[in-house]
């Protein structure tokens, strides 16, 4: 059986992948229409560039604005990051299913 931090980890990294291909997909058609992307936060308010940071906790820090010709090559080499990952992790997965693994 596959342990359910691999299968976790799978999944996480499969998120990773999808959002940033619908990301990359709103880049690449608003470039199309040659108008700025409209990406809008969780209450609706349109976004002018990324944010990048770590998000909480006493050494948090943040850039604000990070501008979208910056924000493709992250965004792609963070996808490629993580679809090395699922390779990874499948070959673990694989390894505990033929029991040469640990199961959690």
């Amino acid at each position: 059986m596959i342990s359910f931090e691999t299968a976790r980890d799978i999944a996480y990294a499969y998120r990773e992948v999808e959002t940033a291909e619908k990301l990359l997909a709103e880049l690449a058609e608003a470039k199309t229409w040659h108008k700025p992307p409209d990406v809008r936060d969780a209450f609706g308010r349109r976004q002018d560039g990324l944010q990048l940071g770590v998000p909480s906790g006493d050494s948090s820090r943040r850039m604000y604005h990070v501008a979208w010709e910056l924000a493709v090559p992250i965004v792609e080499a963070h996808m490629a990051a993580s679809r090395a990952k699922i390779a990874a992790l499948c070959v673990k997965a694989a390894a505990e299913l033929s029991g040469q693994g640990p199961t959690a």
